[in-house]
């Protein structure tokens, strides 16, 4: 006996929605999939007192620090290097490095670093678009010639401007406590210090301390 037509017809509507819902589900693991394999995270502590890693030409780094006294160098070398110098260097194996790699971007975070007790050298490649956020502490970007986004919650940020005239934009600010260094003129503002300036350069300049000074040197 052949099947009502009704009921033939609500077989098929359920055969039809099955196959959409493997069809998504399959879709579904294989964007997973994808972008898993588009992302590679690393995550180490400091053997001894150095730690090493290749970035690629042209990446954009960004860079994630806890409280601590850092000092990032722009490099000839590749790769990504960080070095600790300082008193108590035993305590240097208990830094938690996290490098997470993207086709975009090199992400790279430092927690557990000993206060005032550590200094740690971060060396990358010279002409790195840098993104940086600190919570506490000092930090100072030296050599660093590509585009430049740091933010301090408290502390002093020191930051080196060989040639003003490279920059197109530059956004520097202070919520409580001073600019120094005339690269740019001089900042204005009743709380706080603020300097904003267009130019004919091809990099960008932003930096902001909430709570502390940032200084600019050549």
């Amino acid at each position: 006996m052949l099947p009502a037509p009704r009921a033939l017809l609500r077989e098929v509507e359920q055969r039809v929605l099955m196959t959409k819902v493997i069809g998504a589900f399959v879709l579904g693991v294989f964007f997973v999939a994808a972008a898993f394999c588009q992302t590679e995270q690393e995550a180490s502590f400091l053997e001894h007192t150095d730690f090493e890693a290749k970035i690629a030409d042209g990446s954009a780094l960004r860079v994630h620090l806890h409280d601590g006294d850092f000092r990032i160098v722009g490099s000839d070398s590749d790769k990504i290097s960080v070095h600790v110098e300082g008193k108590n260097l035993d305590k240097a194996k208990d830094i938690q490095i996290r490098l997470k790699r993207s086709d975009k971007a090199v992400e790279l975070k430092l927690s557990h670093v000993p206060k005032n007790e550590l200094q740690v050298t971060i060396k990358i490649p010279k002409s790195t678009n840098l993104f940086a956020r600190m919570r506490g502490g000092d930090l100072a970007v030296e050599g660093v010639s590509g585009d430049k986004d740091i933010e301090l919650t408290g502390g002093d940020l020191t930051i080196q401007v060989a040639d003003p005239e490279e920059y197109s934009h530059v956004d520097l600010s202070v919520r409580f406590g001073d600019i120094s260094g005339a690269q740019f003129g001089d900042p204005r503002g009743w709380v706080g210090n603020a300097i904003h300036k267009q130019g004919t350069g091809k990099y960008k300049l932003h930096a902001h301390v909430m709570a502390g000074d940032l200084m600019l040197k050549s």
